[in-house]
């Protein structure tokens, strides 16, 4: 039997969401769009709907690192997406990969709350990892938590003195009169993108953002052309929301 062409795998570390729209699943339609594929790894199980979350259930570390390991030495992985953990034990985990693979890039979403506000992680969680990663994803309000700091600029800077080489801080959390701005810092400078807000409210666009990056970067991109592409995918999901329940849209990730 002749087989296909090889697809890049990415690594993906995220939280579960029964209904399909943010977490692994996000995760897994994002990078099937891109023509890679996802090794899942659920680090935690999650009750939500479309609306809130009502409670977040951590994978036992051991189970996480055997899983990562056993994926790790099979498949010749391309790069790492690492989404919302639940626990210090899943973060332990993202650490020691990175130690046995420290040149595959390494994308981490600052998951902290859900798009509905409620809170799902804690920024001691992610601290240890801001030095491990190729770039970081925060919106706004993330960042600040964060760094401490408030004005975006006073973020990125604040986060790369942890050791992060590049942060792409997202806009589409707060309003900004009809625009969304999306920064990326990084050494050489700083690029800034503008989109139009959209209307309504959309819950997974953060997990599609940054495993679209994730993507990129697996396919050889690099990292601002991955940023930029990710963007445009990014809104054309969202401009093809759909609904299914009766709180937030889910992005069309599936064109």
């Amino acid at each position: 039997m002749s087989s296909g062409p090889q697809k890049p795998v990415v690594l993906c570390l995220s939280g579960h969401d029964p209904g399909g729209g943010a977490g692994i699943q996000a995760d897994i339609e994002t990078l099937a769009a891109h023509g890679c594929h996802a090794a899942p790894l659920v680090t935690c199980l999650t009750e939500q709907d479309s609306s809130r979350v009502y409670a977040v259930h951590a994978v036992a570390e051991d189970i996480l690192w055997q899983q990562a390991r056993r994926i790790l030495d099979d498949y010749a992985v391309a790069a790492i997406k690492v989404g919302l953990l639940g626990s210090a034990g899943a973060a332990s985990v993202v650490q020691r990969a990175r130690e046995q693979h420290p040149d595959l890039p390494l994308v981490l979403d600052t998951v902290l709350a859900s798009g509905g506000g409620q809170a799902m992680s804690g920024p001691d969680i992610l601290q240890p990892l801001l030095p491990l990663a190729s770039v970081i994803t925060p919106n706004r309000r993330e960042a600040r938590a964060l760094s401490g700091r408030t004005l975006p600029d006073d973020c990125a800077h604040s986060l790369r003195e942890t050791g992060c080489p590049a942060v792409l801080i997202t806009g589409a959390d707060e309003p900004d009169h009809g625009r969304v701005t999306n920064s990326l810092y990084r050494d050489g400078g700083t690029r800034h993108w503008q989109w139009q807000k959209l209307p309504g409210s959309y819950h997974g666009s953060g997990c599609t953002l940054a495993s679209a990056i994730a993507a990129g970067l697996a396919l050889g991109q690099d990292l601002e052309n991955a940023v930029d592409a990710a963007q445009h995918y990014v809104w054309g999901s969202l401009q093809r929301a759909f609904h299914p329940g009766k709180g937030q849209a889910l992005p069309g990730r599936c064109p």
